[in-house]
């Protein structure tokens, strides 16, 4: 399945060089601070990576990943959602854009919305959350973008980050009635394509 926006594709088909690029992105400290801001940087070796790759792989109803290539097909990370509750009628959704030379161009927050979009119109949820931490202001900035509320603060595993700055987790909200507005996105015109949608 495909989800295309004006700036991004999201896509849960494997392509060639999907294994390459993650090793890439595994090596990348500032990109790795960020998503675990309590863990010393340790660069990963090709056979580290090769052992990760063969471990049986688990697979759950309850989560589910794109990648996110831009329209002009460059893959620039992934997007997911787990702890589906769809009797609760709720999920969480995680976005990564490991590469800084992406960031403040508008694909991540386009790459939310299309999965809110999605988990709202096709999966019919009721609310979605995302949680971050108190450094990630990046991640937070694009939550709030998309039209999260934040709505908890909660202790991370660790007082303060590797770097010193002081560690708390914070938990983002959408609800179905919030999610009418669309995304103010301003495309490229090199980079869009003429229509938006859900291809099998």
């Amino acid at each position: 399945m495909r989800i295309v926006g004006q700036l991004v594709v999201l896509r849960d088909d494997p392509q060639d060089g999907d294994r390459e690029d993650l090793f890439r992105w595994l090596n990348l400290e500032e990109w790795n601070y960020y998503d675990e801001p309590d863990v010393s940087f340790k660069p990963i070796s090709r056979e580290e990576f090769a052992a990760r790759q063969n471990r049986p792989q688990k697979s759950t109803a309850s989560s589910h990943s794109w990648q996110i290539d831009t329209v002009a097909g460059r893959h620039v990370g992934w997007v997911k959602y787990y702890h589906l509750d769809a009797q609760a009628g709720y999920a969480y959704v995680g976005i990564d854009l490991p590469e800084p030379e992406t960031w403040g161009q508008g694909c991540g927050a386009e790459a939310l919305r299309l999965v809110v979009d999605y988990l709202f119109r096709e999966m019919g949820l009721q609310s979605v959350r995302t949680k971050t931490w108190t450094g990630n202001t990046r991640m937070r900035r694009v939550a709030e973008k998309v039209g999260f509320k934040e709505i908890a603060h909660s202790p991370h595993r660790a007082a303060f980050s590797v770097r010193g700055e002081p560690l708390e987790f914070v938990e983002y909200a959408i609800s179905r009635p919030e999610q009418a507005p669309a995304l103010a996105v301003r495309p490229r015109p090199s980079d869009c394509p003429a229509r938006r949608g859900i291809k099998p």
